[in-house]
C-alpha cells in the first residue's frame, strides 16, 4: 500500500492558492473519470501541473489531470471548476460513488457526495446547517464529530471550522491525494471537448451547483462565482 497524504493539505497548498477543485470517483480508472467529466480521451497524455496550467491559457480550453490512490480515481483541476458544474457529479458517480471538494478565491468551500447518479448530500463550509441532496443528513454525525456542527446542530465559529470538511472526507471516505505526484509529477491529462458538452446520463444535482454550460474557456468568468448568484 502506498503512502498516505490525505487531502487536508489542499487548504494550505501554495501551488493552488485558495482555489482547488478535486473530483474523486471510487473504482474508476483515470481515463474513465476524465471521459465522464467531458474530456476528450483522444487528447490524453501525461502532463505536469505547470504544463497543464500553461496549456489551459495557451489553448483557452481547460485541461484536467487525473490519477488513482487507495481505490479512488481523482481529477485535479488547475484553473477550472468542471467538477462543480451541475450534472457532472451525476455522470461521474453513475454505478459508483463520487466526492467533490471545492474552494474558490471568495473563499467558498464545498463538500458534495454522490452515488449512482444522484447527489446524496452536500454543504458549504460556512453554512453546514444548510445541507442539500436526496439524503442531506447522511453525513450529519460525521460533521458533528469533525467539528463542523455542534452537537445541537448549530455551526461553530467560522475560524474553527476551516478545513474541517477536508479532514472529515479523509476519514469518512478514505480519500487521498498524493502531494508529490500531484504537484511535482506527471498525471494523465486531457482537455475538455470543444463545443457542446456530451450528454450526461442524469441530472439530479442541487440548484446550488453551477449550471453546466459546456467546456470552460479561460475568461474573466472562468472562476466560479458563489453558487446561487
Amino acid at each position: 500500500m502506498s503512502a498516505w497524504d490525505g487531502i487536508a493539505w489542499l487548504r494550505e497548498a501554495r501551488e493552488f492558492g485558495s482555489d482547488y477543485c478535486v473530483t474523486f470517483a471510487r473504482g474508476l480508472e483515470p481515463l474513465e473519470l476524465l471521459t465522464r467529466m467531458g474530456c476528450d480521451p483522444g487528447t490524453a497524455a501525461p502532463m505536469g501541473l505547470v504544463d497543464a496550467t500553461e496549456t489551459d491559457f495557451d489553448t483557452g480550453v481547460e485541461t484536467i489531470r487525473a490519477g488513482t490512490s487507495h481505490g479512488w480515481a481523482y481529477a485535479v483541476e488547475t484553473t477550472g471548476n468542471r467538477g462543480f458544474k451541475k450534472g457532472v457529479l451525476a455522470a461521474v458517480s453513475a454505478g459508483t460513488e463520487a466526492v467533490l471538494v471545492y474552494s474558490d478565491c471568495n473563499p467558498v468551500a464545498y463538500l458534495v457526495h454522490a452515488e449512482d447518479g444522484e447527489v446524496v448530500c452536500g454543504f458549504e463550509e460556512d453554512a453546514p446547517e444548510d445541507r442539500f441532496g436526496t439524503d442531506p443528513d447522511r453525513l450529519l454525525a460525521h460533521m458533528i464529530t469533525a467539528g463542523l456542527l455542534a452537537p445541537d446542530g448549530t455551526p461553530p465559529d467560522d475560524a474553527q471550522a476551516r478545513g474541517c470538511e477536508l479532514r472529515m472526507a479523509e476519514t469518512v471516505f478514505g480519500l487521498d491525494l498524493p502531494h508529490d505526484t500531484v504537484v511535482h509529477g506527471p498525471l494523465l491529462a486531457a482537455g475538455l471537448r470543444k463545443g457542446l458538452s456530451p450528454p450526461l446520463p442524469v441530472d439530479t444535482s442541487p440548484p446550488q451547483l453551477i449550471p453546466d454550460t459546456g467546456p470552460i474557456t479561460l475568461t474573466a468568468t472562468a472562476v466560479a462565482e458563489p453558487p446561487g448568484e
